[in-house]
């Protein structure tokens, strides 16, 4: 019984992953940040789970269950947020010589937020709002507040992100 509710769970949230649960939350989460003057784009960008999980080399597969680990790439700089509770701040995705990782083709948006702004979001992220939790602060929750943030804040970083916190791994 256990084991087929863990099944449904499992796949329900593989389905609402991968397809971005439009259904669920609305069609305005696919609205485009506007362009403005002097503004840097910024992605969304993927990272197959089961391989960055895999630990030993096999001959090349193809996984029937999508579940990704999602990061945001803006100024040459991929943000992530690991079960370890780190973001990890780098110029590649994490595990990408092991995992290829992808960023969605056209920009989510475009911001004017400093590079040192946004790392500093990352910084502070567990100081504001907690340790990874797989259902309630994932990878997924710390993207769409980083999105939210260089989206909306114009040049103005907040207060959040100047904090004197650093739950992050820089390399």
């Amino acid at each position: 019984m256990y084991l087929k509710l863990l099944i449904l769970f499992s796949v329900t949230c593989a389905l609402f992953c991968e397809t971005n649960a439009w259904f669920w939350r609305g069609s305005r989460n696919h609205d485009q940040c506007p362009r403005s003057g002097g503004a840097s784009p910024y992605y969304f960008g993927t990272t197959n789970l089961w391989c960055v999980w895999k630990r030993k080399r096999g001959a090349p597969s193809r996984n029937t269950w999508s579940l990704t680990h999602r990061f945001i790439y803006y100024q040459d700089f991929y943000f992530e947020f690991w079960g370890d509770s780190n973001a990890i701040i780098g110029e590649s995705a994490h595990d990408s010589h092991r995992c290829s990782s992808s960023r969605e083709g056209s920009p989510a948006g475009y911001s004017r937020l400093s590079l040192d702004c946004i790392k500093g979001c990352a910084r502070n992220y567990r100081c504001t709002y907690g340790t990874y939790n797989f259902l309630l602060n994932n990878c997924h929750h710390f993207a769409n507040r980083l999105s939210e943030v260089l989206c909306t804040t114009g040049t103005t970083c907040p207060s959040w992100c100047l904090g004197s916190c650093n739950h992050a791994v820089e390399g």
